[in-house]
């Protein structure tokens, strides 16, 4: 690319005299080929003959994994390193001694390009520099990436600008371009921040450093817009926790070499913690006139556009490219070269066939071919002057009637259902396919000859052919009606099953017999016309107008194809199935019976009442049962439909008996516990409600009391249905806690509560004292305990007890406990 000269910054060195460097190869490249980066090079320095390193990078349009520099031959003196992230080759001298300028020139003249991918990138610019920051040809500026780890932005900043690179100011990068994006973000050593940020005003991004500073880039949040250049990776920036600052993203987080935000600090620790920031030196104003870097490029000769080309039916096809570089080369499926040029005319084609293109320079052909294909249409079969034809159902007996083209494309082509058919009236409006006119209700009044076009799809073209349209007029006797009923089914919905047929018979015999004719029938007049969404399974048809629907009946002649009458003449009737309601359960009280009525009647109906083994107890509009069990009613309609069966239960109720033995008191805690056993109808055939001392009050129960006093209780059952109720005294056994026998007539005598004769046959009640001293021992169901021993009142104190109660079963309830004798 020239003559350019390196100049080392003289407030560094300023005895030192600058190298003049030539780099020149601007190349056209052979992809998975080698080729030197550089046709010449030479280094020309007054002041040495040695150097410590030297650095080649592919600074733009590198490929990762593709695209590498080696150094070939034997070079001795010299070893060559290859970064595969930063895309650079870096040259030094064995063991660390500098290199002789000699020894350099004569390896970087054997350091070959070499890339594994059939379509490399267009252009590869090759950098050539004495420093270790990568140089980019396209903005002359230099990049660093400098890692440290946690760093925030605005630190990252300041380290930035108080950077130099051979007397070039440092600045935070600004990136403007995809090659500036790429060896900053993608070439980079690690990544980091850059110099972007939107904290002055949310969602307006700007350079905030270098030349750029103050320069927007971005507005917006991730569905935003660049008025320049912006790399952002995918739904970034998106401000999550307030994120202002521009940074790139890390390694496997998205697109490569992308941007994401994060705030000032970044994260603390994983993918969005700050890893280092990049620095760009260059364009700032004072900055050194430097030379320090020359560049090579290679260019990719590449397809840059083809055009295939299209046949209607077998002969050549002329297919064109274009290239980039050098001339374009024509192959076949197999590989063989078969021309060149930008244009191509195929052999003699029966059917589509691939062929492929290539961009070379110098008779190269390496690389990825770009498939070209030549198209030969099959030019569809088609059925020239076919007569179509329909019968005069319109009413009006002139013989023009409406066709629906588009129900014959089948009479068109035996392969119609490939094709798309349009109708015209001249043979060049088909062909050139204008003044299509509509096909789905075209009269014959206009034209009786019409052309058509058929166009295919996929590897079909077009062919083009005529038509003609016979009407045939017809008629069906005036005042003709034939009508079908039938109850409803299944939901009360007004939709049955017809059986059409039952009407044919009486619509054929309306025509003469030897006509061979056959009836069609259809929803609408239209369909009945054009011979469309024709009722198919007449055997069981569901009208779908509720309770009353009208079809069109078309009569055809399957001889001729003449209609012989279109109309409606059938009229589907549906009758309601009766509608009425019965409660599900009725009851009766034993020895009497229960009146059973329908309910919301929707009609004068008659009924049949049914038992369990469905025999028929009743024809009446009421009937009475005396008798428990399941029943059913069957309604019948004036149109002679009848009703599902509807089913009700009759239960029989009596009044309770309680007795002793089918309660259960549980007393031997402070309170007691009351449980009826009545669940497999000891008490009687009802269903019973129950009631504790006050008959339909509060103390209200299922079967059980809980937390009842000691003492005489009253518990009550009650008939749910009223057929009667019965009581009964139960008691729940208790001793007080105290008693007081100081003849002031309130508890002067320790009673025990609770206990009935009902339930209990004997007992004794035995009273001692701390001691356990017996002072008294007596009848528990005919005394109570007055305080006294032998005569004399005992003195207030604790005293205990022992109850001992024996039940009708024999069964032995022992209580214990202690009570408290106070004045």
């Amino acid at each position: 690319m020239g003559l350019l000269l390196f100049c080392l910054d003289f407030a560094q060195a300023a005895y030192y005299v600058a190298p003049e460097i030539t780099a020149e190869g601007d190349q056209v490249y052979c992809p998975l080929s080698t080729i030197p980066v550089v046709t010449d090079f030479n280094i020309v320095d007054p002041d040495d003959t040695e150097i410590d390193a030297f650095y080649i990078q592919i600074s733009t349009g590198y490929e990762r994994g593709f695209d590498s520099l080696t150094l070939i031959n034997s070079h001795p003196n010299i070893t060559a390193s290859w970064n595969n992230q930063e895309g650079k080759l870096t040259l030094t001298g064995i063991g660390g001694v500098p290199m002789l300028y000699t020894d350099l020139v004569a390896a970087v003249k054997d350091v070959v390009f070499e890339s594994t991918s059939e379509s490399p990138t267009e252009e590869k610019f090759f950098s050539f520099t004495i420093g270790s920051a990568n140089y980019l040809p396209e903005t002359g500026h230099y990049y660093e990436y400098v890692p440290q780890v946690g760093i925030n932005w605005e630190d990252a900043r300041v380290a930035a600008q108080n950077r130099t690179y051979f007397g070039l100011q440092g600045y935070l990068v600004t990136v403007t371009s995809a090659a500036e994006a790429q060896i900053t973000g993608e070439q980079a050593a690690g990544t980091g921040w850059i110099g972007g940020s939107d904290a002055q005003t949310e969602g307006v991004w700007k350079w905030m450093t270098g030349p750029e500073a103050g320069q927007i880039f971005w507005n917006g949040d991730y569905t935003g817009s660049t008025p320049n250049f912006a790399f952002w990776n995918t739904n970034e920036p998106n401000n999550l926790n307030d994120e202002d600052y521009a940074h790139v993203t890390a390694p496997g987080i998205g697109i490569t070499g992308s941007w994401n935000d994060l705030r000032i600090t970044g994260d603390p620790s994983g993918d969005y913690q700050p890893k280092g920031y990049i620095v760009e030196y260059g364009g700032m104003p004072g900055d050194p006139v430097l030379n320090l870097s020359a560049s090579t490029k290679i260019t990719v000769p590449k397809i840059s556009a083809t055009s295939l080309g299209t046949r209607c039916g077998p002969g050549t096809v002329i297919l064109e490219a274009t290239a980039t570089l050098g001339q374009v080369l024509w192959f076949d499926a197999e590989g063989n070269n078969l021309g060149s040029g930008d244009s191509f005319e195929t052999p003699f084609l029966d059917s589509t066939s691939s062929f492929y293109v290539l961009a070379s320079h110098n008779g190269c052909t390496t690389g990825q071919k770009a498939l070209v294909q030549a198209e030969v249409k099959v030019v569809p079969e088609i059925n020239d002057g076919v007569t179509l034809t329909n019968c005069d159902g319109d009413g009006v007996p002139d013989g023009f009637t409406n066709f629906d083209l588009t129900q014959y494309f089948y009479l068109l082509s035996t392969n119609y259902e490939s094709f798309n058919f349009s109708f015209y009236l001249t043979e060049m409006d088909a062909e050139n396919e204008v003044n299509q006119i509509t096909a789905n209700n075209f009269n014959n009044a206009v034209a009786n000859e019409l052309f058509f076009r058929a166009n295919g799809v996929g590897e079909y073209c077009h062919a083009v052919g005529s038509l003609y349209l016979e009407v045939s007029t017809t008629s069906f006797p005036e005042g003709y009606s034939y009508d079908l009923q039938a109850c409803d089914q299944g939901e009360s919905d007004g939709i049955t099953q017809f059986n059409l047929q039952d009407a044919e018979a009486d619509m054929l015999a309306q025509f003469p017999l030897e006509n061979g004719l056959t009836v069609t029938f259809y929803r609408t007049e239209d369909d009945a016309l054009y011979m469309r969404n024709e009722i198919s399974n007449t055997e069981m048809y569901s009208n779908s107008v509720p309770y009353s629907e009208t079809l069109f009946v078309r009569v055809d002649d399957e001889d001729s194809g003449t209609c012989f009458g279109v109309g409606e003449y059938l009229t589907l009737t549906v009758w309601p199935i009766p509608s009425f309601e019965l409660e599900s359960e009725y009851s009766f009280c034993t020895g009497g019976q229960v009146e059973v009525s329908p309910m919301s009647a929707a009609g004068n109906y008659t009924y049949s009442w049914r038992n369990e083994g469905n025999n028929e107890i009743g024809t009446g509009a009421t009937i009475s049962i005396s008798e428990a069990g399941r029943y059913s009613a069957v309604a019948t309609s004036e149109e002679g439909c009848a009703s599902a069966p509807v089913h009700f239960e009759v239960t029989e109720s009596g009044p309770p008996h309680l007795l002793p033995e089918y309660v259960l008191v549980d007393d031997d805690g402070g309170t007691g516990t009351i449980t009826i056993l009545h669940e497999n109808g000891e008490l009687g055939l009802g269903d019973y409600e129950f009631y504790l001392d006050e008959l339909y009050g509060a103390n209200e129960g299922d079967s059980e009391f809980a937390n009842v006093e000691p003492g005489l209780h009253t518990l009550y059952a009650v008939d749910k249905n009223g057929c009667g109720m019965d009581w009964i005294q139960v008691g729940v056994v208790g001793v007080p806690k105290f008693f007081s026998p100081n003849d002031d007539g309130v508890n002067d005598i320790l009673g025990i509560k609770g206990i009935t004769s009902e339930f209990y046959q004997e007992g004794s009640f035995s009273v001692f004292d701390r001691y356990g001293k017996l002072l008294v021992q007596l009848d528990p169901m005919l005394h109570g305990w007055t305080g006294f021993y032998n005569g004399r009142p005992l003195p207030p104190s604790d005293y205990w007890y022992v109850l001992q109660l024996v039940d009708h079963d024999g069964a032995i309830h022992l209580k214990k406990g202690h009570f408290t004798l106070k004045q």
